[in-house]
């Protein structure tokens, strides 16, 4: 297998890449390097980007902070000889240690001060809250044994909280309170790892904390985190926590690649939202082409309604918002107005250009493709005319005349 074969590009596939290139089970257990090239290399940016990427969009590092936790608590129990076994499938259960199930948890900071630490445990998939049903709240029947609740790296300081100590909700005490609080400094579950059944560990070893953080790989994110950019691809390279790179890292990727395209050519991209005084902000940029304004929707594919079939290859894209109704509801419809914008820039990462070119008998290198589309020929709504369909399917060969060059600079933005 080819170092490069990245698939479609999703992390379970490059991680699968990794493990057939090298011969490992654990991907985790490569050096550094080739773990960051394998990242850096599939999206074809530079370490230096991809280290901005991760430090410098709050979606990108709320997700990876979340995770990482889970890396450094592996960390620390296999440097003291103990396994830790990663679940996959239930949300109440990350990791299982000598046969104790675990639910890791990072503190919500803004509840915790004055000698508390807070966390939020309500489920983050179905009820969006307590007013929609009381099955925003976990049960306590069906969560993990214990709750491992991170209070700070340096020192390292872990809570283990057993049911009894979890907090209840007052109108159900089978459900856990979210957010809670508890006073952790003269806790019982202050660093008792013992209650996992792990009798001798170093809480001293600072081995996770970087000693100098222009030698990271990752130096931004490494000193934002204050961990290791070692721990930091761990958490990417982890398949259950596939959300922070086929749901985040690769959308933030095809920005800077349409970035990095546009400035190219000196093409300014502009804030959409002041420029428009009606739903300016169902634009991702907008672009002054001479002296008027037109609007750009920026999308990645949809890989799962994507056909990989020769010539009949298939591109598939989401053209909706992602919340709101399928209907024609001036504010809470999730399909685009025709007149939303003017273009529809979509963007295929290096893996699946690679793939789509290889369906068509094109031996290509691992790039960016961007297309922009008019609006006008996107496929409308088959009832709200007036609006534009969900999804858009269109065959690669005849996607292929929208893509961007310097042709189709010149009689787009007239430059």
């Amino acid at each position: 297998m080819k170092k490069n074969d990245y698939g479609t590009g999703r992390i379970g596939e490059i991680i699968k890449n990794l493990q057939n290139v090298y011969g490992v089970e654990d991907v985790t257990d490569l050096p550094e390097n080739i773990k960051l090239h394998s990242l850096v290399d599939s999206l074809q940016l530079q370490n230096s980007d991809f280290d901005s990427l991760i430090a410098d969009n709050s979606p990108v590092f709320r997700t990876v902070k979340g995770h990482a936790f889970e890396s450094v608590f592996k960390y620390v129990l296999e440097e003291n000889n103990h396994e830790a076994i990663q679940m996959g499938g239930d949300d109440v259960v990350d990791l299982k240690v000598n046969n104790h199930t675990l639910q890791l948890k990072t503190p919500n900071m803004a509840g915790t001060k004055n000698g508390f630490v807070q966390y939020k445990t309500h489920k983050t998939h179905g009820a969006k809250s307590e007013r929609e049903s009381m099955d925003y709240y976990h049960s306590i029947d069906h969560f993990a044994e214990y709750l491992v609740g991170l209070i700070s790296y340096e020192p390292l300081n872990i809570l283990f909280l057993n049911h009894k100590e979890i907090p209840r909700h007052q109108l159900d005490n089978n459900k856990i309170m979210s957010p809670f609080k508890v006073m952790w400094q003269t806790h019982e579950g202050l660093n008792n790892f013992k209650r996992i059944g792990v009798n001798k560990i170093d809480l001293e070893s600072q081995n996770h904390i970087p000693k100098d953080f222009d030698l990271e790989q990752l130096p931004k994110s490494s000193q934002k985190l204050n961990l290791k950019s070692e721990i930091i691809l761990d958490t990417i390279l982890t398949d259950g926590n596939f959300r922070i790179w086929d749901m985040s890292i690769r959308g933030f990727a095809r920005e800077i690649a349409i970035n990095n395209f546009l400035s190219q050519y000196k093409i300014k991209s502009l804030n959409p939202v002041p420029l428009k005084k009606e739903r300016g902000d169902k634009a991702d940029f907008a672009v002054n082409i001479k002296g008027a304004y037109k609007f750009f929707q920026v999308k990645g594919v949809s890989t799962n309604n994507c056909r990989f079939r020769g010539k009949e290859s298939i591109v598939a894209t989401e053209t909706q918002l992602t919340r709101g109704r399928v209907n024609d509801h001036p504010t809470q419809s999730r399909l685009y107005l025709k007149s939303d914008f003017e273009y529809l820039m979509l963007a295929l990462d290096p893996p699946l250009v690679k793939k789509y070119s290889n369906e068509i008998g094109i031996d290509c290198e691992l790039k960016w493709q961007i297309f922009c589309i008019p609006t006008d020929l996107l496929q409308q709504h088959t009832v709200i005319n007036h609006r534009i369909n969900a999804l858009q399917k269109i065959k690669y060969v005849d996607l292929l005349k929208f893509e961007l060059n310097e042709e189709s600079i010149r009689n787009i933005f007239k430059v």
